[in-house]
């Protein structure tokens, strides 16, 4: 869990996001960084000379060039997020709580739906029959 404290959110409210495995396995990766190259560095997001990394906005730019993305941004990842929970099944009431949004409203406007996603939804009316009157 990542806890979060009123400090670090524009609601000012107290809060915590669970992490997965891959979560968790790339900020193990980030230990080792600082263990191999700043050992005295109290961030876990850090330069090999110890800094504190505070924008992740050039290295996010310098991976999307690498990969060939264009138009696409750190903040575009929430709507990501969302699309890809939302697609997948999970409850919009989930998705609102974990984006930490005020409402679902909000994470309605994140969470786009494929064609597919809809179309499967409708497939779904084809097992009910009407009754007889």
């Amino acid at each position: 869990m990542i806890y979060l404290t009123d400090r670090d959110q524009k609601n000012g409210k107290h809060g915590s996001i669970p992490l997965n495995t891959g979560a968790i396995a790339a900020l193990k990766r980030r230990l080792q960084h600082r263990e191999q190259f700043c050992p005295d560095s109290p961030w876990v997001f850090s330069s090999r000379q110890g800094e504190r990394i505070a924008n992740v906005r050039k290295g996010f730019t310098s991976a999307c060039q690498k990969a060939g993305i264009e138009d696409f941004h750190v903040h575009d990842l929430r709507h990501t997020c969302a699309a890809w929970l939302v697609q997948d099944g999970v409850d919009i009431r989930v998705v609102c709580e974990l984006l930490r949004h005020s409402s679902i409203q909000v994470t309605m406007r994140y969470a786009h739906l494929s064609s597919k996603n809809v179309r499967d939804a409708v497939e779904r009316l084809s097992h009910f029959r009407p009754t007889s009157v």
